[in-house]
């Protein structure tokens, strides 16, 4: 019966302090996770800790823990231990462990495993280890227990929050810290939750801008893509005194191709075609579908492409014969400077010098 009271009125008497503390602290981890995107770093470890630690009469120092990419646990920060003896510290994932919904963890006398640790890294007897460094040392021989508070993601550990004491191996219990130890945990697991929601948002935009870039059909660049390229190729040939030449190519008869054969045949068509175009060019062309059946290029060169002209009408004469139609194909050619200086005059000069001259390519066979 007095046993129990007196444990009730240690609670009692640390009720406040730890109040305080968990205030400070969610108040310092929502502001991080209201007003930046990027993931907790070193230094905001470091602050958590340092808000514990200041704020706990009971507790005398702190580390996180965080996995890399292959599960191993790491030192990120520390708070009263020298960071210099912890990062040189690396633990497997069968040596750190855990059941899985546990939510905290109590370790007694975990200074021997620490040096062990570091003496097996630096291939050194726990002796020299224990001289080498007895002024850095000193905080991890104080500790006579600390509470290990999981990170999870997604319900994975993926770190720990560890608070020292180097009074009483069992203040944690008397205090009833645990239960605020859990609620601590909650709250960094969900701000490392919100961190990586906001970075896998963005890369799907990312994914998401890129592919509005890109011809579903075809897969290559589309009018957009070709816009964004114009303005640098613009500096480009400024720079290296070369022309800026744009060509428009459009294919006729595929509306025909569609109606006799179906649309899934006038697909396959658009596709090869488009490998037969990107075989033709160079590789410092942009090629990019910008219609239907049209399709642009840019090009940088002293005088006009018409080398490509020629090597697409070659290449349209084998697909031709490959594809068993009559394909045919207008062509036109502008210069930057010349014939316009933005994108859009360039390409609408160019679609009518195409629409001017019609090349006819007559190898067909009978079937497609």
């Amino acid at each position: 019966m007095i046993q129990a009271k007196n444990k009730t009125l240690i609670k009692q008497s640390y009720s406040a302090e730890i109040k305080n503390m968990f205030l400070m602290f969610s108040e310092y981890l929502l502001k991080i996770a209201t007003e930046r995107e990027t993931s907790l770093k070193r230094k905001d470890f470091e602050e958590l800790l340092k808000i514990a630690v200041d704020n706990l009469s009971f507790v005398d120092s702190g580390s996180v823990l965080m996995s890399d990419e292959d599960g191993y646990f790491y030192y990120v920060a520390a708070y009263n231990h020298s960071y210099d003896i912890l990062d040189k510290i690396r633990y497997s994932p069968e040596e750190v462990y855990m059941r899985r919904f546990k939510r905290v963890y109590v370790m007694k006398h975990r200074i021997v495993d620490l040096l062990k640790k570091l003496a097996a890294k630096l291939g050194e007897d726990e002796e020299v280890i224990i001289e080498k460094f007895k002024d850095k040392i000193e905080s991890i021989n104080n500790i006579k227990a600390f509470i290990s508070i999981p990170i999870r993601y997604q319900r994975r550990i993926i770190g720990f929050f560890n608070l020292d004491t180097w009074n009483d191996e069992e203040i944690f219990e008397k205090t009833g810290f645990e239960s605020v130890a859990e609620m601590i945990g909650d709250l960094l697991s969900i701000a490392v939750e919100r961190f990586e929601l906001v970075r896998t948002v963005k890369e799907k935009n990312v994914e998401i801008d890129r592919m509005r870039l890109f011809d579903s059909l075809t897969y290559l660049p589309n009018k957009k893509f070709l816009v964004n390229y114009f303005e640098k190729y613009c500096e480009i040939s400024k720079r290296l005194s070369s022309k800026l030449y744009m060509i428009c190519f459009d294919i006729k008869d595929l509306e025909t191709i569609n109606r006799v054969y179906g649309f899934e045949v006038g697909d396959e068509v658009l596709k090869k075609l488009s490998k037969t175009l990107s075989k033709s060019i160079r590789r410092s062309d942009v090629l990019a579908r910008v219609g239907g059946d049209e399709f642009a290029v840019l090009s940088l060169s002293k005088e006009a492409p018409f080398a490509i002209q020629k090597r697409i009408e070659e290449n349209l004469v084998q697909l031709s014969r490959k594809l068993g139609v009559e394909l045919k194909l207008q062509m036109g050619i502008v210069e930057y400077g010349i014939d316009g200086k933005d994108f859009d005059s360039l390409l609408t000069k160019a679609q009518e010098r195409a629409y001017k001259k019609v090349i006819e390519i007559k190898e067909t066979t009978h079937t497609v």
